[in-house]
Formats: C-alpha cells, structure tokens, sequence
C-alpha cells in the first residue's frame, strides 16, 4: 500500500540533492560476514526493501535476529547519530515502548564506518521487532485506537529528546510544504492540478500563519502501515520501525501524517481520524490551536506525496519509485476530505480529542460476559468510568470493595455523602419502605418535618422548600422558576460547567459542548480564577474588572434579543476548576445579575451539607446570597432526593402561571432518607470533620509538589479539593487520566474535573479520616513516581 520505507530518506533535503544520485551500498554476503563479526555475532543475511540503502535482517547463530542498516554514501554521520540518541532516549523515556534498540559493536561503537569498493558507508545494527508490516493487514478501528495510543507514547517520550543533529530542512516536513507549491505544475490532470491549488491556498491560508504558535519537539514524521509492525497470528502492534524521517517540527504533524495513511479506502474520514485521535490523546493530547488545523495538515500530507510523485515522475527520466495505486486512492481521499468544512472538521477532531480510548478486552471472563450482555441490553450509552475493568458490588463507609474481594478507598464520590451504606441511613430507609411510601400530593408528617428542618439550615428568605428527584430536575425547575418571574429568556453559566443533562439544563453543558456551538440565549462566564500552573498563574482579576466581565455578557445575549433570567453558579466553580474566591469578591458580579434582573440560582449538588468544611451550604462560603438553591446527589445518601428552596414569592409567581408535580419527588422513604442524612451530619459532626480532616489532605497533597512537577496547584476547601496535573506548566489531561488509572490499580478511587480536563477531583464520603488521608497522598506519591 506504501513506498519502501527508505524512500523517505531519499529526499530529506528540498531539492533532494546529493542523496539522491549518492552510491548505494551492495555488500557481498561475505563482506557483511566480516561485518557482523565486529559485533561478536555470525548469522544469516535475509534482504529487506530499501530504496537508497542496505536493510538486512539478521538471524544470528544462537536464533536472536537484528536489522543491520547500512546507509548510501551521501547519509550524514550527524543524522545517524540523532536517530541512535533518539532510541537510546526510549530506553530511558518509556523502556517499554517497542522501537528498535541500538546494538553496540565489541569496541562499543553505535556506527561503524565501511569501505567498500572505494567509498565509506555507515553501518548501524540494531533489534528486530517481531511481526511484519501493517501494510497487508486490513485496518480496523482496534488497530487505529492501538496505532494511535503508541504513537502518542511515542510523542510523549520525545517530548524531553533534543539533538543538534536532525535535518534543518526536509522536504518531507510539513512545516515547509508551502514550498511545494511550485512543483504542482507536475501533475498532469487538469481536475486533480485543480484540487491541488485549493488544498494549497488553503494551508497557506489557514496553517502557515499558524506554525509560529504551535508546539514543536523531535517526531517520528514518517508513521504509517508500512513502519508498524503486527503480529500476524492476534493481529496486534508490536512495534514501530524506520526513524530515518525523524525531524524537529510542529508535534501536531505526527498526528495528521499518521491520520492521512489511515484514510485511503476510508469511507468515513472523520471517523477514522477520530478513531485514531482519541487514542493517541490519551497519551499526548493536541491543544485546540493544533486541533484547529489538524485536518489541513491531513490533506497537505495526502497532497504532499502526490505532489513530490508527480515532481520525481517527471524529472528522474525513468520509471516511478511510487506506486499508481497508492496515488488513485490519494487523490479520491483529498476528493472527498475537500467537501468536509474545516470547522466541522476541527468540531469533529475536538471532540475525539476528549472521548475516551476503548476499554481493553479483560482476563477476568465473568467481566467480560456480564459487558457483553450490558452492551445488548442497554446499548452504547453507558460507559465505564475507567479505561480498565473495575467493578464494585458492595460498600462500607469510604470503602468499596469489587466482585474478587478487593477494597479501594473512595476519594471521589459525594452521592454517600455520610458514608457507603450507613446503617442510621439504611435503617431509617428500610423501616419506612415497610410503612408506606406515596407522592407529596398526600400530606405526610415525614415530608414536612424533612422540609421545615432543611430550612432551618439555610438563611430566613429562602423559606419554601419543593421536591425532585434529582440535580437536574432541581435545576430544571429553578429555571422554569426564573423564567416564569424575570420575564427573562438568557440563562448565564461560567465556561466549563454542568448543571444536569435535561434539554434545557443540557443545553448550559459548557463543560462538555464547544462555545460555538452554545445556543443564543446562553452567555458565558470565566469562573474567576486565583491559583493554578495552568490555570491562572495567581494573576486573578479584580474584583471590579470580573464584575466587568458579566457586563459584556449581558450585553451580548442582549445583542441576541435575550435578558438573563438567571445566572447559575456552582459556588466552588467546581468543574471550571475547583477555585475559592475572597470574601467579597463576587459581590460586584453578583450585582450585574441582578441589575440586570436576572435571579441568582445556587447549584448546591456538590458542596451541600457541610462539605466545604467552613460552612454547611457551598453558598455561604464563597458569599453569594442566591434566591434559588438546588440541591440533589448528597441529600438521600443514595436514595434520589433531589430538592429546590426558593423565596416563597418565587414559587407564588410561578404557579400564577404554570403548574408543577413530581410523583416520586419527596416520597416518604426519600424524606426518611434526608432526614437521617442530617442526622448523621449533626451526630457525628462531619462538617468539623471536613474542615479538619480536608486541612490535613490539602497540605500533604502540598507537599508532594516539591517531588512532583507534574502538580501544578493543590487547592479547595473541606473535603473537597483538586490536584492539578501539567506538563511544563501547560494542562496533562492524558497523564490525568493515566494517574486516575494507576491509582485504581493502587485501590484508591479519584475522579477528573476542570476546564482542562487535568483535576483530579477529590470529593470523598464526609466520613474520611486522617489515616484515609495518608493513603490516599502516598498511593498518589506513587503513581505520580510511576506516570512521571
């Protein structure tokens, strides 16, 4: 399906120079005899292809088997030395990574000078991977996922390589494919020279301008079929191969180089791009200036090839090195990738970048038949949190323990806000599910007595309490609320939030959906940000330039034809990133709003009941006075107890107009439920608990910093705080989630938040302890010690 694999090599410099015309080396059988014996080895001699060089596989005498590349004459000593730097910086980077490791000769040289009939070609011997080229396998979307998670591995592990000796200036680096625009001409059909053109305007249009603020380090510059190795019996990759095209370049072209060879045949181009983006995000996500031109680059390297075959086709006077199958397929793939608008391209790409990579097939067959039957009865909507099976089956405080018995610490889940199972809790729900259990339509002294004491725990005006099952409904009735009161039609949310997953509260999914794409009568806003290597750098804007912030936003759902009816906050900004804010500072924000006239809605699901430790509601610890508070996961300890208070005018113009019932909302086993949540709370004084025990978490989380540069900032409140994960002060989302995943396997549980997807989010049953604190920090210590 590709050229030789030195092909590339052939043509490292613009004009393909000396490299091209250089003598080849053809080394009797004998002479490579001699050869191998500088390196203490006699074996036989099996040809591999290599256009402009000798590639030979070697089996030695004791079975083991080796590649020994010997170079044409024009090759630079230099470019030799910068790609055995760049495999021996693998075996210090990722050991485990599977690229060919230098061999050594007796006297301990990684290159070995040759003469041969009256020139001196450079030798080089190194391991041969198992397996044969991807090229006559068919592709699948499990071989993308894998090629794609190996090669951003690869990328991250050269992250930290540099070497002096890469090429300046390849022809094969898309960095200067604009310099091909002169060679177009050489293409001979009328329609595909047109295409050409366009594809070429296009990328100096759109991606050269670009390049000066894009990332750049040493890549591979060259994965494709024919450079990965698979085993022919299971079908898996056991390697990557040939790093004689590596070069210092933009890190987003070893993506699209590897993503355009995926595409010829491809009937879905976007999903086979997203197949393999999503994987290699996983391990070396793109930032969205490189996503942004990802699929220009795609068909600039589909291009590029066709430009530089039809350029050597004319000018070499003899037959073509490049295959005409190969180029039919191009030219219908850059075809069909021209009717695709970049920015639905770059929306597509965008959200691959962030999906996760498919779960590996378990050893544990009982797992897998129980996600066999999951997936047939329940289809594809729900996903695994993890990308490695874990399955728990029974709690015990902040404890879970899986179907083989082990146990893992809870770090992450609030919904057991008392603990998994609290037997005041489980007693108190199992009793009244005995008794009776009805709608709210009939009047029950359990209902009120839960309502008048939530209440009692919140300021005099929010005096009137209604009932739901859940966060979302909650939210989804505070904004019928808003809007039946203020007149209103613009709802206002910080930029990486979520309230709920109904149509309406969906909609404010900012977290999750790109800003384009938002409604008219959403506005958004940065939630204010104080610390954070990533996020902030401590440079937070004032109190009154913030405030000046939602002004411009009301203006501009105005300029919509849209009023705020409300603004929904989560008071710790949780998913935007877990940040606290000054006493005061959102006072003036908070006035915008309401000068505005829109209400103020306080998104308690996940900073109720004492969990900021300061405070028992999230609300009285950042300052804000709501006129709605929602409320849902914590409240019921498990049992779906979502609740709205609400000034009592509030509730009175709305039911002016509408009407609303909720069957199972407030039942008497859900009331039951919350009142032995606050039970417990009082009892056992948890929310104490939470500032002391939180304090102790934060600062040995802290202290990891001085260990660690993978964290960027601790910060939080109560039992509730974040952890935040960069590489060289930019956010990790892949090493996020690599952390999360090797904390599974350590038996701790935590989860992922904030705009930059690289929080690990700390939020664990109110129940913790010191000691639990202890094991968390040092399971940390390691997995940070093993992700690097």
């Amino acid at each position: 399906m590709l050229e030789s694999r030195s092909r590339q090599s052939a043509e490292r410099s613009t004009e393909a120079g000396s490299i091209l015309t250089a003598r080849v080396p053809r080394l009797a059988t004998g002479e490579l005899t001699r050869l191998l014996g500088i390196y203490g080895l006699s074996g036989t001699f099996k040809p591999l292809s290599g256009e402009r060089d000798q590639n030979l596989k070697v089996t030695a005498a004791d079975g083991r088997q080796y590649v020994l590349k010997i170079a044409n004459a024009a090759e630079p000593a230099q470019a030799l030395a910068f790609q055995n730097a760049a495999l021996d910086h693998f075996a210090t980077a990722d050991p485990s990574l599977p690229v060919p490791r230098i061999v050594t000769s007796l006297e301990g040289a990684t290159i070995v000078p040759v003469h041969h009939d009256g020139a001196v070609f450079m030798a080089r011997l190194v391991t041969h991977l198992p397996g044969e080229p991807a090229l006559d396998f068919r592709a699948t979307p499990g071989f993308r996922h894998d090629a794609g998670r190996l090669t951003g591995r690869l990328d991250r592990a050269l992250s930290g390589f540099r070497h002096s000796g890469g090429p300046a200036d390849m022809i094969w680096d898309l960095r200067h494919a604009a310099a091909l625009e002169d060679r177009i001409h050489h293409i001979a059909d009328p329609k595909r020279r047109a295409i050409a053109e366009t594809v070429m305007a296009s990328f100096k249009a759109r991606v050269v301008p670009a390049f000066a603020g894009l990332r750049r380090q040493v890549i591979h510059n060259d994965i494709h079929q024919n450079n990965i190795m698979r085993d022919p019996g299971s079908g898996a990759i056991t390697g990557i191969i040939d790093f004689g095209d590596m070069v210092e370049t933009c890190l987003v072209n070893e993506a699209a180089i590897a993503i355009a060879h995926q595409l010829y045949r491809a009937p879905d181009l976007l999903g086979v791009a997203s197949e393999f983006l999503s994987a290699y995000a996983t391990a070396m996500p793109l930032e969205h200036a490189e996503v942004a031109v990802l699929f220009d680059l795609v068909k600039m390297r589909l291009l590029s090839r066709e430009i530089i075959a039809a350029w050597r086709s004319a000018t070499s006077g003899g037959p073509s090195p490049y295959r005409a199958d190969i180029s039919e397929m191009g030219w219908e793939a850059l075809s069909r990738a021209l009717s695709i608008r970049p920015e639905h391209a770059t929306e597509h790409l965008e959200k691959a970048m962030t999906a996760p990579a498919p779960r590996p097939t378990s050893t544990d067959q009982a797992y897998e038949d129980l996600m066999t039957r999951r997936r047939k009865a329940m289809g594809p909507m729900y996903k695994e949190f993890y990308q490695q099976p874990f399955m728990p089956v029974k709690g015990e405080g902040v404890w879970v323990i899986d179907a083989h018995g082990k146990r893992y610490l809870d770090a992450y889940n609030n919904v057991p806000h008392v603990g998994h199972c609290h037997p005041h809790v489980a007693d108190a729900v199992a009793r009244q599910v005995q008794v009776f259990n009805s709608n709210t339509r009939y009047p029950s002294e359990l209902i009120v007595d839960y309502a008048e004491r939530l209440t009692t725990t919140l300021p005099d005006h929010l005096d009137t309490a209604m009932f739901v099952c859940s966060g979302t409904e909650a939210n989804e009735l505070a904004w019928r609320i808003a809007t039946t009161n203020t007149g209103g039609t613009g709802a206002i949310v910080t930029d990486a939030a979520f309230h709920g997953n109904s149509t309406i509260i969906g909609a404010l999914d900012t977290a999750t959906l790109p800003h384009e794409r938002l409604e008219p009568w959403i506005g958004t806003v940065t939630a204010p940000r104080f610390a954070g290597a990533a996020g902030g750098n401590g440079k937070a804007l004032s109190s009154s330039d913030y405030a000046a912030t939602y002004a411009e936003t009301i203006t501009g759902l105005a300029k919509r034809g849209h009023y705020p009816a409300a603004f929904f906050v989560c008071p710790v900004f949780a998913s935007d990133g877990l940040y606290s804010v000054p006493a005061g500072y959102l006072d003036p924000a908070i006035a915008e709003i309401r000068r505005a006239g829109g209400l103020v809605i306080a998104d308690e699901v996940q900073t109720a009941l004492g969990r900021t430790g300061t405070d028992f509601w999230g609300f009285q610890h950042a300052g804000i006075v709501p006129d709605i508070v929602t409320m849902g996961k914590p409240m019921g300890n498990g049992i779906p107890l979502g609740v709205v208070v609400a000034r009592r005018s509030l509730v009175e113009g709305f039911l002016r107009t509408q009407r609303y019932f909720n069957t199972f909302g407030g039942n008497q086993v859900a009331a039951a439920a919350g009142l032995a949540v606050l039970d417990v709370i009082e009892k056992e004084k948890l929310q104490e608990n939470a500032l002391r025990v939180g304090t102790y978490l934060r600062e040995n989380l802290a202290g990891l910093m001085a260990r660690h540069a993978a964290i960027g900032d601790v910060r939080g409140t109560g039992l509730f705080a974040g952890v935040e994960i960069v590489d060289r002060d930019k956010p990790a989302p892949a090493k996020a989630r690599a952390v999360i995943e090797d904390l599974l396997k350590r038996g701790v549980l935590v989860g992922l938040t904030g705009a930059g997807k690289n929080l690990l989010k700390i939020r664990p049953p109110m129940v913790f302890s010191r000691e639990n604190a202890d094991l968390l920090v040092d399971a940390l210590d390691q997995a940070l010690a093993k992700v690097g």
